[in-house]
Parts: C-alpha cells; structure tokens; sequence
C-alpha cells in the first residue's frame, strides 16, 4: 500500500508528511529540496513527481512508503498499484496568499483568475480518486489545527499507524500558519 499525500501546494502536504515521518511511517523523498523560512521542518518531497506526466514507474519504487504529489499530478498515478491518500484542504484564498507570500511577489495571474483553476484542480482530483475507489481521507488544514487530536486519531486509524496522537501532537506548530484570512 502506497501512501499518497495530496493538495494543492502551500495545503499542509509538508506538515502532513511531517506528521508521518514523526509515525514513522516510511517517507519516499530525496531531501534535494532543502528546508527554508517557508517551511522550516522540510517539504519531504520527490523531483520525480515532477515527471509523473511521462513516467510514473517511480511509484513502485516507493512501494508502502509515503510519498507527496500535487493534487493536479494525482490523475497520474499507476492504476496497478494499491494506494491510499490523504487529500490536505486549505482555503483557497489562504493557498494563494501563502504562496504569494513564498514566491516574493504576486503571482502573473490576479487571485482572482487563479481561484477557480485551482478549485477545478482539487475538485479533478477528488473525482479521479472517487472513480478509481481510492480510500481517502479528507483532512482540512484549518481543522488539524483547531482540532488536532481528532484528526489526528483519524489519521492513525486510516493509515493503521503503531503510534499515539500524544506522540504527533508537538510536530503540529500553530505559529507556522502565517497566512491566514480572517472570516
């Protein structure tokens, strides 16, 4: 069983595979992307990923690990393998500030214009897992924070890890979400 750690970027994917790593869940990464201001305790990502479009033979590489791909990559995954995926949630307009904010400068297109492609992004990929009876687990970011030892129980019961929610909870760090909107 593959673990795969989803939603768009800036969603809590880093913080979810974090949380992992804590489980000791194995992590499939190849730590080039270093960890900086924007996310101190690393992303645990894969430049494969990057590539999945032509070539998604890596996967069986990184067979009953955890491993991040972005949400709009999903539809990419080999249908012969068995997976399960966490599918991180983050208000779209805190995605698109955070990630103005990581980038240093507002993005070419308006926020305006980038809401609903990347709404259409998470909504093709929640379609995509649904048709293939992917299990998923949905887990919102805001929520992880604001209710950290539900979700985190909901956690170690979809991926059957040997851990405790008291273990995970100090990997959650409320000062790292920077770049919240207000209600």
């Amino acid at each position: 069983m593959l673990t795969i750690v989803t939603g768009l970027p800036r969603s809590g994917t880093s913080l979810m595979m974090q949380l992992l790593h804590a489980a000791q869940h194995p992590i499939y990464s190849d730590q080039r992307r270093e960890q900086d201001q924007h996310n101190p305790n690393g992303y645990f990502e894969c430049e494969a990923v990057k590539g999945i479009v032509k070539n998604n033979q890596f996967l069986h590489e990184a067979d009953a690990h955890a491993i991040k791909i972005v949400a709009p990559l999903v539809q990419y995954l080999d249908l012969s393998l068995n997976y399960r995926v966490i599918f991180m949630e983050r208000s779209i307009d805190e995605v698109l500030q955070s990630q103005a904010v990581m980038i240093g400068k507002n993005p070419g297109l308006s926020q305006a214009q980038l809401a609903p492609i990347f709404s259409q992004h998470v909504e093709k990929s929640k379609q995509f897992l649904s048709a293939h009876a992917i299990p998923t687990l949905v887990v919102a970011h805001q929520h992880l924070l604001n209710n950290a030892p539900e979700t985190l129980q909901q956690l170690i019961d979809f991926c059957e890890l040997s851990c405790t929610v008291e273990t995970l909870l100090p990997i959650i760090d409320p000062s790292l979400y920077r770049n919240r909107i207000q209600s």
